[in-house]
């Protein structure tokens, strides 16, 4: 009953310029070159669940082609306020079955423009379990902006709001994606004193990107108490790692963990 699910921003073409990525041969970049490779990289992953962020509708349709054929079921959220990209999300349909499929557009609050970020939220069935899950892209704040006026801690607030409101109709949560933001923030606090951790916490020194020559990890898989989670290494990086590159066509690296269920005669 144990499944895979990864989390991986495969880098929208939009955001591309090569004076940010100067380490990275120019073919690299090319969509014509780098598309494909993040086909192949997202089948190599085997996760029965993925959750892709920065999607391009140009991009979804290649990879529900390729993930298709390996018997992935894939559904698309574009962001608002004309953004290119959005969010994507495939299972295995021999593994899972779709039960509802949401769309999020979060609401940043009275004051503050439309940020047109916007969250995934699927009810999934396993082998009797229903799963919930919520694959989302946090808007960035710039460091030290005080808590009311992060728009990722808005964003985070309206994810636990809806998972709180379906908590009973569901086996299990995870809410995972693009935060933004490092271990120590308000977002990661937030879900944590919500009762959820995030998979990857006691694997010190790990990295998903390393934006301005800084290895962090700001991508993260949460996951409810009813979930025990293994997680996945990934690869090891450092400030002066090429990302995008000819082995990791984006700048985030995928993170991925392995999670079963954990009985109620356990948790008692």
């Amino acid at each position: 009953m144990a499944f895979t699910l990864a989390t991986w921003n495969i880098l929208a073409t939009a955001y591309i310029r090569p004076s940010f990525y100067p380490k990275t041969p120019r073919q690299i970049l090319d969509p014509a070159w780098r598309i494909p490779a993040l086909v192949r990289h997202a089948q190599g992953l085997g996760a029965d669940i993925l959750c892709l962020q920065e999607v391009e509708a140009e991009v979804f349709a290649p990879l529900q082609a390729g993930l298709g054929g390996l018997g992935y079921t894939g559904t698309y959220a574009r962001k608002g306020g004309n953004r290119p990209d959005g969010c994507a999300t495939f299972s295995r349909s021999d593994c899972f079955t779709a039960a509802t499929d949401t769309r999020i557009a979060y609401s940043d609050g009275e004051g503050f423009a439309n940020s047109g970020h916007i969250a995934q939220f699927l009810r999934l069935e396993h082998q009797g379990k229903r799963l919930a899950v919520i694959n989302t892209h946090l808007k960035w704040d710039p460091p030290d902006t005080p808590r009311e006026r992060q728009w990722a801690y808005r964003q985070i607030r309206q994810v636990l709001d809806v998972l709180r409101q379906e908590a009973a109709s569901s086996t299990g949560q995870i809410v995972c994606g693009d935060f933004n933001v490092l271990p120590p923030s308000d977002v990661v606090e937030a879900l944590r004193t919500a009762g959820f951790d995030y998979a990857h916490r006691e694997c010190p020194g790990i990295s998903t990107c390393n934006s301005n020559g800084e290895p962090k990890l700001i991508d993260y898989l949460f996951h409810s108490d009813s979930l025990r989670a293994k997680p996945l290494l990934p690869a090891p990086i450092d400030a002066g790692t090429p990302l995008p590159s000819a082995d990791q066509p984006s700048d985030h690296l995928p993170l991925i963990a392995r999670f079963d269920w954990v009985e109620k005669s356990e948790s008692a």
